[in-house]
């Protein structure tokens, strides 16, 4: 805990000309990438799979696609425009997917039932400044739509805020059911950034609870699943850092969003973008100590409660107190992450 102050000092006080620097430095590192590290997008550019992808220069690097492996009458083809991201453990954590095309719906929910995907964010709306950026692969609020051999239930919608919708669907394929939350954030331009974090940090929040104990990958998508979604990528990695108190004094985003970069091109796709996670981070840091500080002090008021009883001189046996431990509700399983 020591660390998280001197952290939060250092994130607060960088030159606006650093966090310009590092974007550039992001920029032409991820050029040399593919001869690197020797990342192709053969798949992608399969002519049969181009007129599947919604943009022509963003495609899955073949070494972290998502792979469709679960056939159905409309489609046999292994592939879907999107990709698995390591999260803070080093764990497949994310699918990063562009939104859906008319063409690629059924695909889309082949890969939410083969890797049984639980929870869903999407970063746009369905169409932004007069052009579609995603198609609608949900039914109306209590309604039921069809996509393929998928049947998709909308049991509920709503609006705990103005930035988000919170969709609670029900997933029929082959007589049986599952349940997928979706979270739509509202209030995100396209290639730009939000108004303030705080929004898209309490949907962070909201879709951490909805996942709970699940180990599915959370699947997040905007509309070329790179840029927005990148960004959302790189907030829950920082957060698992925290968590699990895995974070250490060599912390750093330009690190973090070159990592992401190595497994889905163009992640984090603007400057202003790269400088929102910077403020956001912030945010996070200063509601991490906030919390930290409530719990000391909150533990330190329950020791003194227990040592006045004790001293009350009751001849009762005491009862056996058991005490919450730190941190009882953060990992402590997963290995070191390295950064590269």
């Amino acid at each position: 805990m020591e660390l998280l102050p001197s952290l939060l000092s250092r994130l607060k006080t960088v030159d606006p000309r650093t966090v310009d620097q590092e974007y550039s430095m992001v920029r032409s590192r991820s050029l040399g990438f593919k001869k690197e590290l020797g990342l192709t997008s053969e798949a992608g550019a399969l002519k049969e799979n181009i007129k599947k992808n919604r943009y022509k220069d963003i495609l899955p690097y073949d070494q972290s696609r998502v792979e469709l492996s679960l056939p159905t009458a409309d489609s046999t083809s292994d592939y879907i425009n999107a990709s698995f991201i390591k999260g803070a453990a080093g764990d497949c954590k994310y699918i990063a997917c562009q939104g859906p095309l008319s063409s690629t719906v059924t695909d889309f929910w082949r890969m939410i039932w083969q890797y049984n995907v639980k929870v869903i964010v999407m970063a746009c709306r369905e169409i932004e400044m007069g052009k579609r950026k995603c198609e609608c692969y949900w039914a109306a609020a209590h309604q039921s739509a069809s996509f393929g051999p998928f049947t998709v239930s909308n049991q509920e919608e709503t609006h705990p805020n103005e930035d988000i919708v919170v969709r609670n669907l029900t997933v029929t394929f082959q007589q049986a059911s599952r349940s997928v939350i979706q979270y739509q954030f509202l209030s995100w331009p396209d290639h730009d950034v939000p108004y303030e974090s705080a929004g898209v940090l309490d949907m962070l929040e909201r879709t951490r609870s909805s996942c709970g104990a699940n180990v599915s990958p959370l699947l997040i998508h905007c509309s070329a699943g790179c840029g927005r979604t990148g960004v959302i990528c790189a907030l829950d990695y920082i957060h698992d850092l925290l968590v699990t108190k895995k974070i250490t004094s060599d912390f750093s985003i330009l690190n973090i969003v070159l990592e992401l970069r190595t497994q889905r091109p163009s992640t984090v796709q603007t400057k202003d973008q790269f400088q929102f996670i910077y403020t956001a981070a912030i945010s996070m840091f200063e509601q991490f100590l906030q919390r930290s500080e409530e719990q000391v002090y909150s533990n330190l008021q329950f020791n003194s409660r227990v040592l006045g009883a004790q001293r009350g001189g009751r001849q009762r046996k005491p009862q056996q107190l058991h005490l919450p431990a730190t941190g009882a509700c953060m990992l402590s399983t997963e290995r070191h992450h390295t950064y590269i």
